[in-house]
């Protein structure tokens, strides 16, 4: 999931999970290459070509708790419309106040702030469109939708946008912020909107569900940090020392939706190896950090036989401090740290299978996670289980889908919610997670009862959609050519109508 799984809604469904038992192999640093694989970052590299390109200049302050950064963004207008104006969003604007942050709902507050309320936030310092200074005003309140003026852009044309601005990173246990010598950046950096029926989106910051629309690019960053700072980003992450007790982090990813990256001080570090791609994990715990970097590759197997080869050179699992149970970038995956346990082997996991099924559900064929929030998370729900089949046979499959389908189906949820509301219709986590995932997931299972096809067709999916956006109806109407069945009452059934 974009959320990852609640943890309090994950330790009821591990403790209902008790029959359970997924048996934790040795850590291995090398695994052998799978033959028949295509190589890692073929398919990524190969889309590179007529996107976008972003390059960030980022400066960390961890004694005055900022970001710096210079954004680049070299963009041409393919909206098939002429252009007066652009919209970047600025994710972190909304963690100034605690009406508009998305840590301040009263379910999340204690969890993300437990010292009391912490601002942070967006100040601009300046917006240049080929050189020339440009008029730039947030769109809301929450200044997380930044509107641009440029001179007309027409269809097909190019230009250059400069964007300088500080981050003022709260102390705050969410996807931005600090907590425990952890500095989480997720959807932090600006990043251009969506153009869709003739006018960029603006999707508030909802605290339930993921908001985070946007279209592949290519993103290159140079990243100064205090020596001693570790970096788990998505894509390649290098390193090099400076001379002023400084490190000079380069990091580079192509054909991503967005780009995240932590730091801290205090971690560990391992790695595996899987089909030419290397996993690395980072966390406070020597033994999990192991676990975490075998189950990364472990998935990546596992998904890359079933919806095919992964997109990225690489993928890193790493520790932060938030409420949920993990949070997916493209190439990376944030993981909460009471996984790292030693006694939560198991959850840690399944937390990792779901988010790394994200990898082909959300990083590389994109959906509507606003209007849409099933598109995502209901596949890679239904990602985990396979796995959890693959890996473990069918009894422990049968005891996951008892806790992560079943129950959310005979579960009472009182607001009128279906899978396919959208985030910004749901009050309650509790009920987010039951609706999207468990009786999303249903959808898939009930399809795959009537068809046999839903594994095949979900590769069929991957490779039509690779890095676009598939609407709900490009699903749909794959999935009936694919099995060549009318699955759209199913899917009415399930995603649409209201159970009683």
């Amino acid at each position: 999931m974009r959320f990852g799984s609640i943890i309090g809604k994950q330790r009821r469904w591990t403790a209902l999970l008790a029959g359970l038992t997924v048996l934790c192999a040795a850590v291995i640093w090398l695994i052998p290459q799978v033959s028949g694989v295509s190589p890692a970052n073929v398919r990524a590299d190969a889309a590179a070509d007529g996107l976008g390109r972003y390059h960030y200049d980022l400066i960390f302050r961890p004694e005055d708790s900022t970001l710096h950064v210079t954004m680049t963004l070299e963009y041409t207008n393919r909206t098939g419309d002429a252009l007066q104006d652009l919209t970047v969003r600025t994710w972190a604007g909304a963690y100034a106040s605690e009406e508009t942050s998305p840590a301040a709902m009263d379910a999340l507050y204690d969890a993300c702030y437990p010292a009391g309320f912490c601002p942070g936030g967006v100040t601009l310092e300046g917006v240049w469109w080929n050189g020339t200074l440009a008029p730039a005003a947030f769109d809301d309140a929450a200044q997380t939708a930044l509107r641009i003026s440029i001179p007309d852009l027409a269809a097909e044309e190019s230009g250059t946008l400069l964007l300088r601005c500080r981050l003022d990173i709260p102390a705050c246990a969410h996807r931005f912020g600090h907590s425990e010598g952890i500095w989480q950046f997720g959807n932090a950096l600006p990043v251009l909107s969506v153009y869709e029926n003739g006018a960029w989106r603006s999707d508030p910051y909802s605290p339930i569900g993921d908001p985070f629309f946007s279209e592949c690019a290519n993103y290159t960053a140079t990243l100064l940090v205090p020596k001693g700072y570790q970096c788990a980003a998505s894509g390649t992450c290098t390193m090099a020392d400076q001379a002023d007790g400084q490190v000079r982090y380069t990091l580079s990813i192509n054909a991503a939706r967005e780009l995240a990256f932590v730091l801290s001080d205090q971690w560990q570090s391992a790695k595996a190896r899987i089909n030419g791609i290397t996993v690395q994990a980072f966390g406070p715990n020597a033994d999990a950090v192991r676990r975490a970097a075998q189950d990364g590759a472990k998935a990546l197997k596992t998904y890359a036989a079933l919806y095919g080869a992964y997109p990225y050179a690489s993928l890193t699992v790493c520790a932060v401090d938030f409420p949920f149970g993990g949070m997916e970038y493209p190439g990376l995956m944030m993981i909460s740290l009471p996984y790292f346990e030693n006694d939560r082997a198991d959850s840690l996991e399944l937390v990792i299978a779901h988010e790394a099924a994200h990898q082909w559900f959300y990083a590389l064929v994109g959906s509507d996670p606003v209007r849409e929030p099933w598109q995502d998370e209901a596949l890679s729900e239904y990602a985990m289980l396979r796995y959890v089949r693959q890996n473990y046979g069918a009894s422990a499959y049968e005891n996951l889908r008892t806790t992560r389908v079943d129950a959310p189906m005979r579960e009472r949820i009182l607001q009128p919610l279906t899978p396919a509301t959208p985030i910004t219709d749901f009050s309650s986590l509790d009920a987010y997670t039951a609706v999207v995932y468990g009786r999303g997931a249903a959808f898939l299972l009930a399809a795959e009862e009537l068809t046999g096809k839903v594994d095949g067709f979900l590769r069929a999916y991957c490779d039509a959609f690779a890095f676009q956006i598939a609407s709900r109806e490009d699903f749909i109407s794959l999935l009936n050519r694919y099995t060549q069945e009318d699955i759209r009452p199913l899917m009415t059934d399930y995603l649409d109508t209201l159970m009683q």
